[in-house]
C-alpha cells in the first residue's frame, strides 16, 4: 500500500488496525495468495511469540513471501535456537562494548571527512551507508573494498521491483561470494567474527560449510542495510523536530530514549511472515491450518492502545516495548549492535555539528519507496 507520508505506515493499514486485529486479504505480489494481516500490537506480539503454532519455515506452501534470506530466518525452534546459541556470545553487551570504541573511531574518521568538504553534503553516502558497512565487514572479516558489489546485490535481492528470479539470483551471488570468504577462513582464520564460527563449530563437527555461508549472508544483510537505513531517516526525523533535537544536543542522556522512540516510530521493515501449523483462534478469528499471515509490526507499533498517540514523535516516550526487532525466538540478534551503532552516530553527529540542518525542504528528500527496507536515498545537510 503507497504511503500518504513518508514518515508513517500506510493509512490503508491504518484503518484497518482500526476496524479490526486481523484482516484477510489478497496478496497482490509474490506468491498472490490470501493472508492475514495482524495489525495490532497484543496479536503481533503473541503471534511472534508462538513458534509452535506459527512457523517461520518459507519453504511451506502456505509461507506468504518467496523467499527467505537464511535458514536462521526460516527455521523454527529447536533449529533455530541451536544455530543461535552459536553465535550470541558474538552479540552480547560485553562483546558490543569492546565494539563501541572501534564504532567511535570510525564515526569520528567519517565525521573529519564531512567537516572537511564544501557544505551541501549528503549525509547518506557520507555517514549512514559507509558507518554500517565498515562496521559488519570488520565484524565479519570481509573486505570493505567489495561493499559496493555486495550492497548492490543485497539492494537487488530487497527491491520491489525485482522479479522472484532476480531476488533468488541476487540471493544466490551473495552466497556464492560468502562462500570465498568462508573457504578463506577455514585455511587462513582471522580474528573476526567468521573465522571465530568457522574454527569453533565448522571444524569442529557442530555445523555444515554451508551454514557458516548462510548464516554470513544474513549477518551481511540485516547487519548493514537496516541500520543504514535507520541512520539516514532517522536524522531526517530529528531534523524534522527542531526542539526535541535540541534537547538531544543539550542532553546526551536521552539518546538512548530517542533511538529506542526512532525504531518504533519509524519501524523500516513492514512485516514478518508465518505461516500457521494448525488451526488457531486468534482475536476471535480463525486462522487455519497452512494459512500464511504477515505481522506488519510498522502498523503495530503505531498501536494506540499500546503506545498512546502514537503517530506523535516523542523522545520521552518509553518505546522500548517496540516491535522493530521481531520478538520471541526470532528477535533480532544483532539489536543490541544496531542501538550501540546509533547512539554513538547520533551523539557524535550532533556535538561535533551543532547546526546541522536540512540543505533542501523535506519534500524534495528522496525516499526508498521501491525498497522492502524503508529509508532515504539522500539526505543534503548543512551546518
Amino acid at each position: 500500500m503507497p504511503r500518504s507520508n513518508p514518515f508513517d505506515p500506510p493509512p490503508g493499514y491504518t484503518a484497518l488496525q482500526e476496524r479490526e486485529p486481523l484482516t484477510l486479504a489478497r496478496m497482490t505480489v509474490g506468491k498472490r495468495q490470501d493472508v492475514w494481516l495482524v495489525t495490532r500490537y497484543e496479536e503481533a506480539r503473541a503471534i511472534l511469540a508462538d513458534t509452535a503454532r506459527f512457523s517461520s519455515d518459507s519453504r511451506d506452501p502456505g509461507y506468504p513471501l518467496v523467499r527467505a534470506f537464511s535458514r536462521m530466518i526460516r527455521d523454527d525452534p529447536p533449529e533455530h535456537t541451536h544455530f543461535r546459541q552459536m553465535l550470541t556470545s558474538e552479540f552480547l553487551g560485553r562483546r558490543v562494548t569492546e565494539l563501541q570504541d572501534d564504532v567511535q573511531r570510525l564515526t569520528d574518521e567519517l565525521l573529519d571527512g564531512i567537516a572537511a568538504r564544501e557544505q551541501p553534503v549528503d549525509l547518506v553516502k557520507a555517514l549512514a551507508m559507509p558507518l554500517p558497512s565498515l562496521v559488519i565487514c570488520r565484524l565479519l572479516g570481509v573486505p570493505y573494498d567489495e561493499h559496493e558489489y555486495l550492497q548492490q546485490r543485497t539492494a537487488a535481492a530487497l527491491s520491489k521491483e525485482s522479479t522472484s528470479r532476480q531476488i533468488d539470483q541476487a540471493i544466490d551471488d551473495l552466497g556464492d561470494y560468502l562462500e570465498k570468504v568462508v573457504r578463506t577462513k577455514m585455511d587462513t582464520p582471522t580474528d573476526d567474527l567468521l573465522s571465530r564460527f568457522v574454527v569453533g563449530q565448522v571444524q569442529s563437527g557442530q555445523c555444515r560449510y554451508e551454514d557458516a555461508v548462510d548464516i554470513a549472508r544474513l549477518l551481511l544483510v540485516a547487519g548493514h542495510v537496516t541500520t543504514v537505513n535507520m541512520i539516514g531517516l532517522g536524522v531526517l526525523t530529528l531534523l524534522q523536530h527542531p526542539g526535541q533535537l535540541d534537547e538531544l544536543r543539550r542532553d546526551p542522556a536521552l539518546v538512548g530514549g530517542a533511538v529506542d522512540e526512532l525504531l518504533r516510530y519509524l519501524s523500516i521493515t513492514g512485516g514478518v511472515a508465518r505461516v500457521a501449523t494448525e488451526d488457531v483462534e486468534v482475536a476471535g478469528r480463525l486462522i487455519r491450518a497452512g494459512q500464511g499471515v504477515l505481522v506488519l509490526h510498522s502498523v503495530a507499533n503505531r498501536d494506540p492502545r499500546e503506545f498512546p498517540d502514537p503517530d506523535r514523535f516523542d523522545i520521552h516516550r518509553d518505546a522500548r516495548r517496540h516491535l522493530a526487532f521481531g520478538h520471541g525466538a526470532h528477535l533480532c540478534i544483532g539489536m543490541l549492535l544496531a542501538r550501540m551503532e546509533m547512539r554513538v552516530v547520533l551523539s557524535t553527529l550532533l556535538r561535533r555539528f551543532p547546526g546541522l540542518r536540512p540543505a533542501v525542504p523535506a519534500d524534495e528528500i528522496p525516499f526508498r519507496h521501491e525498497m522492502r527496507i524503508y529509508g532515504i536515498h539522500e539526505l543534503p545537510v548543512l551546518w
